[in-house]
């Protein structure tokens, strides 16, 4: 997709979809404001280039991706002190009174993708006070769909909740503690947050998710050898939803290139 075509596209949709309102970003591909903005051709053209590529992209072709324009540190075009002030600044955001160690641009990802997906079963491995797992039976329960949530640590997390199954285990022997039917339901949503065992967890959902199951590897910065090791080993199995990873721009969130979904 060229810049021209993008903004074609931009106008067509705010016209259409949006009844003539567009977001700022869309005021700025439709050169509104360009002046302000000298970097403006190479932002949008980066853009126009990402959506020709398409939606899902191979794991290894995001690593690979020129950095120029982007924080290095988390191949993102926001920079790291943003990402690092949008958990809070006072303090975390709060769910059912726990602290929810959420960014604001994960907060609406997650919400985007469990009202897409709609899963039958979320296993979270990592379940920290247990807010994030709460938050997202919640949104299943208020999207209106039926979804078994799992929660795994090796911590007991003191709360008892019918939508929530908090298993105290190790995620370095997470075979050893979670039921066996746990991901026997699909769709399925697996998100990492343990930031032990991280590969060996990969390897144990793998052999239980199907074509359309999502994978999401929270705070994946200091994980890429995992992520790289366990792409490598299953080719072609696995993309980057640059859908969600790209939705506030490139890697504009804590899962840098690793809300993964399952292709074969």
């Amino acid at each position: 997709m060229t810049i021209d075509e993008l903004i074609d596209a931009t106008r067509d949709r705010v016209e259409k979809e949006q009844h003539g309102v567009p977001t700022y970003y869309d005021r700025r591909v439709l050169r509104q404001g360009e002046e302000h903005d000298p970097n403006w051709r190479a932002r949008i053209g980066r853009h126009a280039t990402a959506l020709k590529a398409g939606r899902f992209v191979p794991w290894d072709e995001r690593e690979s991706v020129d950095l120029e324009g982007l924080d290095p540190h988390r191949r993102s075009e926001i920079p790291d002190e943003v990402l690092i002030m949008s958990q809070g600044t006072a303090r975390p955001m709060q769910w059912r009174g726990r602290d929810l160690f959420k960014s604001t641009f994960d907060f609406a990802i997650v919400t985007m993708l469990l009202a897409e997906l709609r899963p039958e079963v979320i296993l979270e491995v990592g379940s920290g006070n247990g807010a994030s797992a709460l938050w997202m039976a919640d949104l299943a329960e208020l999207h209106g769909f039926d979804c078994r949530t799992v929660s795994l640590d090796l911590q007991t997390v003191p709360v008892t909740r019918s939508s929530v199954e908090f298993i105290t285990g190790d995620a370095r022997r997470i075979g050893e503690f979670l039921p066996e039917d746990t991901l026997a339901r699909g769709p399925r949503l697996v998100v990492e947050d343990a930031h032990v065992g991280v590969r060996g967890v990969l390897e144990y959902v793998h052999e239980q998710l199907r074509e359309g199951d999502y994978i999401i590897v929270e705070d994946s910065v200091g994980k890429g050898a995992q992520l790289r090791e366990f792409n490598a080993a299953h080719p072609g199995q696995y993309a980057v939803d640059t859908h969600y990873t790209d939705y506030f721009g490139r890697n504009a969130t804590s899962c840098v290139d690793s809300i993964l979904r399952r292709m074969a």
